[in-house]
């Protein structure tokens, strides 16, 4: 019975952290939709919602019909990579290998900005895309779900 009450409130859980996230992300392509639909100012509102979380450089966003995504491509990406988690990544493995794998691949998709920070190179937003939702993943994995320990009272 607990088993089966644990695991409905984690498909809940789940079904919230895809629609939040993958909310963000399509929010994101729908901004420049908006002003192309109904012209400047127009999807303002999402680029200013945006703006304090990500850097939002043009150059370094995917665009749609000659603008650009509210969010850069590496932001856009790893919040695409938490909500496909949230889908397809299932707790079978234990919170401690799942944190060590999630740190691994949020290390991994550090590496490119962080060579690029170092200019050893200017990244491309097809390596913005994978280092995003390799990091987005490694997120999830090491967040979700935090273990609970529940106390059982005596009585």
């Amino acid at each position: 019975m607990r088993n089966s009450v644990v695991k409905k409130t984690d498909n809940i859980v789940r079904g919230l952290i895809f629609i939040l996230y993958f909310g963000i992300f399509f929010l994101a392509f729908w901004a420049p939709v908006i002003q192309e639909i109904k012209g400047y100012p127009a999807g303002e509102q999402i680029y200013s919602l945006f703006s304090p979380i990500c850097h939002q450089y043009p150059t370094r966003c995917f665009w749609v019909l000659g603008r650009p995504w509210a969010l850069c491509a590496r932001c856009s990406s790893a919040y695409l990579g938490i909500a496909l988690a949230a889908v397809f990544i299932k707790p079978k493995i234990s919170f401690g290998k799942r944190s060590v794998i999630g740190v691994c691949l949020v290390g991994l998709a550090a590496i490119d900005p962080i060579f690029q920070l170092l200019g050893f190179y200017e990244s491309i937003n097809s390596v913005r895309l994978i280092t995003g939702i390799v990091g987005g993943v490694g997120a999830f994995m090491f967040v979700y779900p935090i273990p609970i320990q529940y106390k059982r009272k005596s009585i």
